[in-house]
């Protein structure tokens, strides 16, 4: 997943269609979806005839079928022509992006970044964790960072918020409140 990018309104259309689709097989076509990234991943010229307009829509779906048809389920492979004749195929990282996110809303999932300025041991980590499911009410899927910048303590930045509780967040705080 590409994270920090803008998805669409248009990708997330997609997403929600592939998700309506899916019914109950949402992880079995996300983890697919995952493989044909990497497919494209791994072998950038099919991405760029995929995505080219001057190639037929009928050689691109034929590609895409030979490619594909029998390695991934059916409703995806489906879902790829889709994007294919309505050029719309240069977007499939951004609809991977928010078929994720509908799947850990689902799931009740939240992804948070969780910065500090050392290694912290598993202890530690779990202990933070736990903390915040029992703040956040969901389920957590960390990412960690180490920034020496911070000094000490820790951020979290999940969906459109940061919590701070570093010495240099304090420290900006207390610089915006002596330049006043």
């Amino acid at each position: 997943m590409k994270k920090d990018k803008q998805i669409s309104i248009i990708s997330k259309n997609y997403a929600n269609a592939l998700y309506s689709a899916a019914e109950t097989d949402c992880g079995k076509i996300l983890t697919q979806l995952e493989e044909v990234i990497d497919v494209l991943d791994t072998s950038p010229d099919l991405k760029i005839v995929l995505e080219n307009s001057s190639i037929s829509t009928s050689k691109k779906i034929e590609i895409t079928s030979d490619i594909f048809s029998g390695k991934i389920d059916e409703k995806l492979l489906n879902f790829l022509k889709v994007l294919v004749e309505k050029n719309r195929f240069s977007e499939i990282y951004s609809i991977s992006d928010a078929y994720t996110q509908i799947l850990d809303k689902q799931a009740n999932n939240k992804k948070v970044q969780i910065i500090s300025s050392i290694e912290l041991n598993e202890k530690t980590k779990n202990k933070i964790i736990d903390k915040l499911k029992k703040k956040l009410n969901c389920n957590i899927i960390p990412n960690w960072h180490i920034d020496k910048d911070i000094i000490a303590g820790l951020e979290f930045k999940f969906d459109d918020y940061v919590i701070a509780t570093s010495v240099r967040s304090k420290l900006k705080v207390l610089s915006k409140n002596i330049s006043r």
